[in-house]
């Protein structure tokens, strides 16, 4: 690869970096790509429970005249005991097919620019969530780690037929 001008290096960091919005399950950071994300919203009152889907298959909410799906991954990926309270968010993500699908999270933290180029690859045993589901993670200044979640696979809709 060409060796790039010293004054030309900001541009190339920037090139790498995308921002994320990060979230709390259980005790773990976690981040979803910020152009997934429709909207974040308060665990909804209303829920139409759909029969015979799995438990971590909340249900449906209308969202502004679209129908959509509510999925707890607290429960799918046992990350603790779910609580429902006033930090119990929903984040509304875009699917590449169109489909939007709401996850339940803990708690919604903030939007942090990462570098994605230095994500490093998760074990089965470095998180609650198994590694098929997860892009990798990268360590933050505080040395806390914070996993980069793959939403796509996570709500693939083979995910959600019942096992």
């Amino acid at each position: 690869m060409e060796k790039k001008l010293n004054n030309e290096d900001d541009i190339i960091d920037y090139v790498n970096t995308s921002e994320y919005m990060t979230f709390e399950l259980g005790a773990m950071k976690y981040a979803i790509e910020l152009p997934k994300i429709r909207e974040i919203l308060t665990y909804p009152d209303i829920i139409t429970h759909l029969p015979n889907t799995e438990n971590w298959v909340k249900g449906l909410i209308n969202l502004r005249g679209e129908v959509v799906p509510i999925l707890d991954v607290r429960i799918k990926f046992n990350t603790g005991e779910p609580i429902y309270d006033s930090n119990t968010a929903v984040i509304a993500v875009i699917t590449q097919d169109k489909r939007m699908i709401g996850i339940v999270v803990d708690k919604v933290d903030d939007v942090q620019r990462l570098d994605t180029s230095s994500l490093a690859p998760v074990s089965d045993m470095g998180s609650a969530i198994p590694s098929k589901y997860l892009k990798g993670f990268v360590r933050l200044e505080n040395n806390q780690m914070l996993v980069v979640m793959d939403i796509e696979s996570v709500v693939h809709k083979d995910e959600l037929k019942d096992s």
